[in-house]
């Protein structure tokens, strides 16, 4: 992985999710790209070339944007001074890390933020989309936002959402919820095990059955075929429980694992939609300082994809 994209949009939690975008660069050796998409107040007189205007407002916002990364730069410095202050008699080497180092680039398009996000994604190859979650403690789109739900549902790469005022403290144990009926022999989950690799967490691994029927049904080899062959060198457990609320069962593998991170892979139309269901909202994150790694539900349908084409061979 080499590039984060982070969309901003001034609001209160833009410094703190590029501060912490630039951490997860530190520790996993990536460059960050700062973007910003904006509407212009008034749009611009006919006399003018709409094209140079354009550019003019682009240049000027970004001289903006510049300036609003190196002061994310200089708090993620400050932050992690902060956090070394409190540890003591460890023995380790706690020299703050040189956060000039880590590449910023910023850009700015007129435009409205889905779609020139989306464009900024394939133009310039992002690996990983860092944005924010709004207040509260619920998985939902008052929570996280419209526009971060949509990219979440679209991107072909891992967007992590961060709740808003989360500091950094790495990823030691990161719980993975699954729905393990749609992983098969062929899925694919490298994009998590590569997000994974510079943090070298503890990884769990959550089934949730809803019924005492599914528990029977269910044939699991395949799903655990996948999972070790794609989690070969990663420490990993596989946990299987029966809770008729998803949402709730999550919440509390949360905390029995004082999990760093939970990770999902956002289904249309299926499990995602049930986890933004009325009837739960406000269940699924227990702490709002747990961030939420969305992985491309595409993974998922190339897998189904390469599952028929191997039975109609």
């Amino acid at each position: 992985m080499k590039t984060i994209l982070v969309p901003i949009d001034y609001s209160d939690n833009s410094l703190n999710i590029l501060t912490y975008a630039l951490e997860i660069a530190r520790v996993a050796g990536m460059d960050v790209i700062a973007f910003h998409a904006f509407f212009p107040i008034v749009s611009p007189p006919a006399a003018y070339d709409a094209a140079d205007v354009v550019m003019a407002l682009e240049e000027g916002k970004a001289k903006e944007l510049e300036s609003f990364a190196e002061d994310a730069r200089q708090l993620a410095a400050q932050a992690y001074a902060s956090q070394s202050s409190t540890i003591t008699g460890t023995g380790t080497d706690r020299t703050i890390p040189d956060f000039n180092g880590i590449k910023i680039s910023c850009v700015t398009r007129m435009g409205g933020a889905f779609e020139q996000i989306m464009r900024a994604i394939r133009l310039y190859k992002a690996d990983l989309v860092v944005m924010g979650m709004q207040e509260g403690e619920a998985l939902s789109q008052a929570l996280l936002g419209s526009t971060t739900i949509s990219v979440m549902q679209e991107s072909n790469v891992p967007v992590l959402a961060v709740p808003k005022g989360a500091i950094y403290k790495g990823f030691g144990s990161v719980l993975f919820a699954a729905d393990l009926h749609h992983v098969n022999a062929r899925t694919d989950l490298h994009l998590l095990r590569d997000f994974m690799e510079p943090f070298q967490p503890k990884l769990q691994v959550l089934h949730l059955y809803r019924t005492e029927k599914q528990f029977e049904e269910f044939e699991a080899q395949g799903a655990l075929e996948a999972l070790s062959r794609n989690f070969r060198d990663v420490s990993y457990n596989v946990s299987f429980d029966l809770r008729e609320d998803v949402a709730a069962g999550i919440q509390e593998y949360i905390k029995e694992q004082r999990a760093d991170l939970l990770v999902l892979i956002p289904q249309k139309h299926t499990f995602f939609e049930r986890l933004l269901g009325k009837s739960i909202t406000g269940k699924i994150t227990a702490y709002p300082s747990v961030p939420l790694l969305a992985l491309p539900s595409s993974i998922l349908l190339r897998a189904a994809d390469a599952e028929e084409e191997a039975l109609s061979l």
